[in-house]
């Protein structure tokens, strides 16, 4: 083998375990505020003030995810449903929740949100890799 695969095989399982520990933490620094000001605030404020309904049920899902569901995977411990699960609540944001305001960002837009859903479908379909309680607790 060479240099470059040997460094590539070091290397690529920590750049990945990265990655998901980027992306967990990032659900969990979305969904804690959320905790935070109450689940019932973020219900009536954030989902039925845009017509989101059963806005209360809805706001303990979203909630759930981005904080327990950003921790496991972060962790590495039931990640791909985890993911999976992450990637169709952010692309339902992108699509149903910031797509009318157009792409840019910092004008409300879906920009971000679509690309931590695909972020969250690539680890939903690699899964928790080599660094993850995934392999320890179910030998993957």
């Amino acid at each position: 083998a060479t240099i470059r695969e040997k460094l590539d095989t070091v290397f690529e399982p920590l750049g990945y375990l990265l990655l998901r520990v980027i992306s967990g933490s990032y659900l969990i620094a979305h969904g804690w505020p959320k905790w935070q000001a109450g689940v019932e605030v973020f219900a009536a404020n954030g989902l039925a003030r845009r017509g989101i309904e059963p806005a209360l049920p809805l706001a303990w899902m979203v909630v759930s995810l981005e904080t327990i569901g950003g921790l496991l995977i972060a962790i590495g411990l039931l990640t791909r449903p985890m993911a999976l699960l992450a990637a169709g609540h952010l692309a339902f944001i992108t699509f149903f929740v910031l797509w009318p305001a157009g792409f840019a960002w910092n004008r409300g837009g879906w920009d971000f949100a679509s690309i931590w859903a695909v972020v969250m479908l690539f680890i939903a379909i690699r899964g928790g890799g080599p660094y993850s309680l995934d392999r320890v607790v179910f030998r993957r």
